[in-house]
């Protein structure tokens, strides 16, 4: 494994909208990426920024590049945040920086028995909170160990909630102290409750359902106690008790509650529901149907002609209901019961999935020529397929999903694409890369295409960029540059930018850059209020930008072989400025005469 990861510039940009690969690299730049450490395949950095404490990011990789990036701000789309950005410029500019140190592991291994406890012990010492998140994970670990196989009437010895209920609390009011103290922009609160209950789902995937449903319930007794004073911190509940509720109602369908024991828990979750003001709905419908509702029972021999749901019915929350339950057929390996009920409920991409996963490639391949409605479908089919190695099926299923409605057009034509390359299909590869391209433009797709067009070039180009103009979305205004740039098109490049703030001034350099040749009176209107809107704030920690701008300016004059008109307007900047005496200083040391 390499020390660091194998970063390119151009692999930065494509995954970081342009306004904030240029405020990244002004952070590395500036020097704010601080306390950068290598642990095995994990890079942590803190990037200094608006919040009073620093951001965190943790980048994972390995031998095939980049695994995970994330960051503690509150940026959260797809594309990396600007103090991702900085940290990878350390990587790829200054892995020197790095400082490695040994992981978790390799410290442990370091220590005895008895060390290991005393530290442990040091921890809690200096954080008491430590107490209840250390007697969950030992009461969940000595559970999934320990448990012996119980008869269908038996019940487990019963577990104590109340470490859980505990951490819930500690949770809330960490938060709380968290956006008092004003620390940072992200939500700790909704991220550790929400790592609280998934930690749950290791007691009902051993059986332990009966006391899930303990857990679960402490854990929203927790919050529904003190939200009102959590919400007054603007935190959102509904995360949190969408991954509650559908995790209750796992529980109590992978369960045998008894008649009694169904109103207990009817009750106790409607009490919780005026509690908090919120919903448990699908356990409360889970309680309600349980494994005995005529449909369910049909559905599961197989017996329902038609689907009674389909994909996008919310009526009764059934579908909802289904996924919950295909999810413990599987794990309880009921495979046909589970391609019944998936089949009979309308969920074709859990019967494709499935039928692709146990090998039963001619009956996926049959049901996808009959059945498959949608891309998501044709995507998750195919990548099934894949993993099992039935490559050529694979490909035929994603040309197969080309064709059909869905929300995932760009991932799956540029699966497709990658694959049928893979396999040198020019005519199925052209057909998905066109189709990605429409969807959401990219460079790399457009000169793939150009590279495997041999004939009615013209005409191809002509459609891709008459839809990348069309393309408004801000965030495509650098592929539309590198494009419009590589194809001499000055006029267009021109037109995506002109209108730009100088937030965006690495995108107007380049387009400046290119245009001075063919359009330098458009370079001089646009660089000269730039540099004399910098000049006029008064902000001398910005004059090397107005400088950049005037190097701008002076070459457009020097193009239109107006050398005279330059130094005029040099000698008003000059005067108009005069007491600026750093910029003056800073003109003459560049020599722009």
């Amino acid at each position: 494994m390499s020390k660091t990861p194998d970063l390119t510039e151009p692999l930065i940009r494509q995954n970081s909208l342009p306004e904030l690969f240029s405020k990244g690299r002004s952070d590395y730049e500036s020097g704010n990426v601080t306390a950068v450490t290598r642990r095995g395949n994990l890079l942590n950095a803190e990037v200094m920024g608006k919040a009073v404490q620093p951001y965190r990011v943790r980048v994972g990789f390995d031998e095939g590049g980049l695994t995970s990036v994330t960051c503690s701000c509150a940026y959260h789309e797809s594309e990396w945040c600007e103090h991702i950005v900085a940290t990878l410029f350390v990587v790829m500019r200054q892995p020197e920086a790095i400082q490695d140190r040994p992981t978790l592991d390799q410290l442990l291994n370091q220590l005895t028995l008895v060390q290991t406890q005393e530290l442990v012990q040091e921890l809690v010492k200096d954080n008491p909170q430590l107490m209840d998140e250390i007697d969950c994970y030992i009461t969940l670990k000595t559970k999934t160990a320990s448990t012996p196989k119980l008869s269908k009437d038996q019940r487990p010895s019963p577990i104590n909630s109340a470490p859980f209920r505990q951490q819930a609390r500690d949770i809330l009011y960490e938060g709380m102290r968290y956006f008092e103290n004003l620390d940072g922009e992200d939500d700790p609160v909704t991220e550790e409750l929400l790592d609280l209950i998934d930690n749950v789902q290791g007691l009902i995937e051993i059986g332990e359902t009966y006391n899930a449903l303990i857990v679960l319930e402490a854990i929203a007794s927790a919050c529904a106690a003190d939200w009102d004073r959590v919400e007054q911190y603007g935190i959102d509940s509904d995360d949190i008790v969408i991954a509650l509720d559908e995790a209750i109602a796992e529980a109590i369908l992978s369960d045998s509650l008894s008649s009694s024991e169904v109103e207990q828990w009817r009750s106790r979750l409607e009490t919780l529901q005026d509690e908090w003001s919120t919903e448990f709905a699908l356990s409360l419908e889970s309680l309600t149907q349980g494994w005995d509702a005529p449909d369910v029972v049909e559905a599961l021999k197989g017996t329902l002609p038609e689907p009674e749901l389909e994909e996008n019915s919310s009526s009764n929350y059934s579908p909802d209901l289904v996924l919950i339950r295909l999810k413990i057929l599987d794990r309880q390996e009921r495979y046909q019961e589970y391609l019944n009920l998936a089949k009979a409920k309308g969920k074709m991409k859990q019967y494709l999935t499935m039928l692709g996963s146990l090998g039963r490639t001619a009956e996926a391949m049959e049901a996808a020529r009959n059945q498959m409605k949608t891309m998501e479908e044709a995507l998750s089919l195919g990548q099934t397929l894949r993993s099992n190695g039935e490559v050529s099926k694979a490909l035929e299923v994603g040309g197969m999903g080309l064709k059909l409605p869905g929300n995932c057009q760009y991932e799956l034509a540029s699966w497709t694409a990658g694959l049928a390359e893979e396999l040198g299909n020019v005519e199925v590869e052209m057909e998905a890369r066109q189709l990605a391209f429409y969807d959401n433009p990219h460079t790399k797709d457009y000169f793939r295409i150009k590279e495997l067009t041999r004939e009615n070039w013209s005409k191809i180009q002509r459609d891709l960029l008459e839809a990348l103009q069309q393309y408004k979305t801000l965030g495509k205004t650098e592929v539309k540059v590198d494009i419009f740039l590589n194809e001499g098109l000055i006029d267009e490049a021109i037109a995506c930018v002109k209108d730009l703030s100088d937030y965006y001034s690495d995108l107007l350099h380049r387009v400046m850059d290119a245009a001075i040749k063919q359009r330098p009176d458009w370079v001089i209107e646009n660089a000269r209020p730039r540099a004399e809107s910098i000049l006029d704030r008064k902000k001398s920690e910005s004059y090397n930008q107005a400088i950049d701008w005037l190097k701008k300016v002076r070459s457009a004059y020097l193009q239109k072989e107006q050398l005279e008109e330059w130094r005029t307007y040099r000698q008003d900047l000059l005067q108009t400025h005069a007491r600026k005496h750093k910029f003056r200083g800073m003109l003459e040391d560049m020599r722009l005469y």
